[in-house]
């Protein structure tokens, strides 16, 4: 029998480490249903969780017993659907594909008006010009102003501080944020929301509300921390009380980001927005 070099030796004798990353849930409370904008049916009063996971920048929405789970990792979304025992890959749900998809069809259609006879030029452009008015529609961010507050909250033993989000003047979110360093496993949710941002939608896989398409939320860094804590607001009047909690470190996570073998898997749909929880 060969002896084992010393190297090879040592090698052994070390422990497997799991793959391990952060996990929390992220709770969504309809205030006023009739109001509240959010995909949730959610008895008034009675937060619906969600289980998240985050590990290197990805991340997993929906924990072992979730018939809908749904990953993120390497700029393409996963929903793996455990009812119909499938895994949909969407290789087009970034924001970036999202807004080239609209930026090549203005492109082509000004280019049809240009080639197009001259008694069916106008109509041409017309189609290009309201093609045009979608795409700046969809794809420009809404100005938004930050204002951090006196106001102070506590979640699962961490302090955080209110800010106020207003848009044309009028107040519709509120954050209540905690430094990236109090949080334990802070910097590696801070990754996994950027990891979201990629995504159209991603707002609302991160934090439940509309913060449309921009690759990074504008003014999301400026905040210094983690929200732990978003209200939205309509007219003043408080609609969603969304609340990140049950903070851990060290999960094992191995299982949650491998998809499950005995799954068929397909391609598509291009967008994703009927998927959203």
């Amino acid at each position: 029998m060969p002896r084992l070099r010393p190297v090879r030796l040592l090698l052994l004798c070390l422990p497997v480490l799991a793959r391990a990353g952060v996990s929390y849930e992220f709770s969504v409370e309809a205030v006023d249903p009739s109001l509240a904008p959010v995909p949730v049916n959610a008895p008034v009063g009675k937060p619906v969780p969600r289980e998240y996971f985050v590990d290197h920048g990805e991340v997993r929405v929906g924990g072992a017993g979730s018939s809908l789970g749904l990953l993120f990792k390497d700029r393409t979304m996963f929903v793996i659907d455990a009812r119909q025992r499938t895994v949909h890959v969407l290789k087009s749900a970034t924001t970036a594909d999202f807004t080239a998809r609209y930026a090549n069809a203005v492109k082509q259609l000004d280019a049809a008006a240009a080639a197009a006879a001259p008694q069916d030029r106008a109509e041409a452009q017309r189609k290009a010009d309201d093609m045009r008015a979608i795409e700046r529609r969809l794809t420009e961010a809404a100005p938004r102003d930050f204002r951090v507050t006196v106001r102070f909250e506590t979640v699962d033993g961490h302090d955080c501080r209110i800010w106020e989000e207003r848009e044309n003047g009028v107040k519709r979110l509120e954050f209540c944020v905690a430094p990236l360093a109090s949080v334990a496993g802070g910097a590696e949710i801070w990754s996994g929301l950027q990891t979201l941002s990629r995504f159209r939608e991603g707002a609302q896989f991160a934090f439940g509300v509309d913060l449309g398409v921009a690759p990074w939320w504008p003014d999301i860094a400026s905040l210094g921390g983690i929200p732990l804590i978003i209200r939205v607001f309509d007219v003043d009047s408080l609609t969603t009380q969304i609340e990140l909690h049950s903070i851990k470190t060290g999960v094992p996570v191995e299982q949650r980001f491998a998809l499950p073998e005995d799954f068929s898997v397909q391609d598509g749909p291009e967008f994703a927005s009927w998927y959203l929880p």
